[in-house]
């Protein structure tokens, strides 16, 4: 499984997750992680929603994903705010 940082407000017309053009992603090697055909989770904040990588030969990148499967995070321990 493999996790992606993502704007969920960043989409097209059509609700595909725009990722190509975003600059944290300048670095990312999605044809490598494309290729490895495994499960995407695409995430913004605590927000998830899996998916899959597609090349878009007008947007580039995009995360092609199943808006039905949209959660939030739920982890242990929670997180607690460091005492200083």
């Amino acid at each position: 499984m493999i996790t992606l940082q993502a704007d969920f407000n960043h989409m097209d017309a059509g609700g595909r997750l725009r990722l190509g053009d975003l600059r944290m992603h300048q670095d990312t090697p999605f044809a490598e992680i494309a290729a490895k055909h495994e499960t995407i989770i695409f995430v913004d904040g605590d927000d998830m929603v899996r998916g899959e990588l597609v090349q878009d030969p007008k947007h580039g990148w995009i995360g092609q994903v199943d808006w039905s499967t949209q959660d939030v995070w739920e982890s242990y321990p929670p997180a607690v705010a460091a005492r200083g």
